[in-house]
């Protein structure tokens, strides 16, 4: 009582590094993770050693440096051997539509204004532009009240800065009030 037709099986599907070539941009990041890891390095092994030579002021720093170079450099090999990162299955996502670029540029040009008036305005107005700039671009529109967090966040982080871990901060146009 066997059934003689099989039905054939369909061919497998193509791997992914079959299917598509090199992804420039997933190779754009795995170098960016490189070079961040790189400079990170370099920054690292200018901390001097500290009294104790095997535990001191460059440990955590080098373990995040060699960690995020030996980390760009997997994710170099694997975009080579044609890896690329696609999107998980639960996402809804188009991956030919254009990035929408307004969010992430006000964020950047918050940030670089916060920085840019640091000095001049001080810590506090500095970074509250920042903090700003993320909520308006995460889609806060009411002004007076991400103003008022704004502020009251950079506040709180200056004081705990300034007083809790003895920085220098510039105080900018607050100076004397804080």
């Amino acid at each position: 009582m066997s059934d003689s037709t099989v039905p054939p099986i369909p061919p497998a599907p193509a791997a992914p590094s079959e299917r598509r070539g090199l992804s420039v941009p997933d190779l754009l990041v795995a170098l960016g993770v490189v070079l961040l890891g790189a400079l990170l390095l370099a920054g690292t092994l200018r901390i001097p050693f500290g009294i104790n030579a095997v535990v001191g002021p460059r440990v955590v720093p080098l373990i995040v440096s060699v960690g995020t170079l030996l980390l760009g450099t997997l994710l170099t090999v694997n975009v080579l051997r044609g890896g690329r990162a696609e999107p998980a299955a639960e996402e809804d996502t188009d991956p030919d539509a254009q990035p929408d670029l307004r969010q992430p540029g006000l964020i950047l040009g918050g940030f670089l204004l916060g920085a840019a008036l640091l000095q001049p305005l001080g810590f506090v107005i500095g970074t509250a532009l920042m903090y700003f700039s993320v909520g308006f671009a995460f889609g806060e529109r009411r002004a007076p009240l991400l103003a008022g967090v704004a502020l009251a966040v950079a506040l709180v982080t200056y004081v705990v800065f300034t007083r809790g871990l003895g920085l220098t901060l510039p105080a900018g146009l607050l100076r004397g009030v804080l």
